[in-house]
C-alpha cells in the first residue's frame, strides 16, 4: 500500500505524501509559506512581509515548524502496516474535510464580524488561500494523518518517543500562535494590516 492509501486520503491530496521525508517536507513548504508568498506576489502584486511588526510569528517562522511536523507525521504514516481500517474510510475523510471547511468559515466570519480584518482584506487572495487552502486542505491532511498514525501503528516505547519528537515542532508553532494572541491590540492591528491588505490588485495591474 502507498502512504496515501494507508492514511486513506481523498483523491487530489495524495500528491503531498509518498515522496520520502525531504520530498514531503518540500511539498509542505510549497504549500506554505512559499505558496502563500506566491499568491501575494502574483495575485496581489505585492511582497508579503515575513517579519514583525508587519507579520504574525505564527505564519513565519511558524509555518516552517508546522510543515516539519506534518512531514514527519506523513513519513511515520508510511510505516503503518498494510491493512483496512476505519480511519481510511471515505466517510471519515469527508467528515474531517467538511468540519475543517466549517471551522475555517466560522473563523473567517468571526474575523469579519469583529472587524479585525476589513471586508477587502477578508476577500483578498492571500486571506482566501490562508483560510481555505491551508486551514481546510492542509488541516485535513494533518488531522487524518495524525489519526492514522495513532490508531494504525504498532505501539512501543520507541514508537511513542518517535511520535512525541514528531509533535515537538507543532508545539513550537502553537507557542507562536499563543504569542501572537498575547500581543497588544495595536501590534495585532499593525501585523493584520500588512498580512492581508485591502488595496490589493490582481496580478498587480487591476
Amino acid at each position: 500500500m502507498t502512504t496515501a492509501e494507508k492514511i486513506g486520503l481523498l483523491n487530489g491530496f495524495g500528491w503531498i505524501v509518498g515522496a520520502g521525508f525531504l520530498g514531503t517536507l518540500l511539498r509542505c513548504y510549497a504549500l506554505t509559506p512559499v505558496g502563500h508568498l506566491l499568491v501575494g506576489l502574483v495575485l496581489e502584486g505585492r511582497f508579503v512581509p515575513l517579519l514583525p511588526p508587519k507579520q504574525f510569528s505564527s505564519f513565519f517562522p511558524g509555518d516552517l515548524f508546522l510543515g516539519l511536523s506534518v512531514a514527519l507525521l506523513i513519513t511515520l504514516a508510511g510505516r503503518i502496516p498494510d491493512g483496512t481500517h476505519w480511519y481510511q474510510s471515505t466517510t471519515w475523510h469527508v467528515i474531517v474535510l467538511v468540519v475543517a471547511f466549517i471551522v475555517a468559515t466560522l473563523m473567517t466570519y468571526g474575523e469579519w464580524k469583529s472587524e479585525f480584518y476589513p471586508a477587502g482584506a477578508i476577500f483578498s487572495p492571500t486571506k482566501i488561500y490562508h483560510n481555505y487552502v491551508l486551514y481546510v486542505g492542509y488541516g485535513y491532511v494533518a488531522v487524518t494523518t495524525l489519526v492514522a498514525v495513532v490508531f494504525g501503528s504498532n505501539w512501543s516505547w520507541r514508537f511513542a518517543g518517535t511520535l512525541a519528537l514528531c509533535l515537538v515542532p507543532v508545539l513550537i508553532w502553537g507557542s507562536l500562535v499563543k504569542r501572537d494572541d498575547g500581543m497588544s491590540p495595536e501590534k495585532k492591528q499593525e501585523a493584520a494590516r500588512h498580512a492581508h491588505v485591502t488595496d490589493w490588485k490582481l496580478f498587480g495591474l487591476f
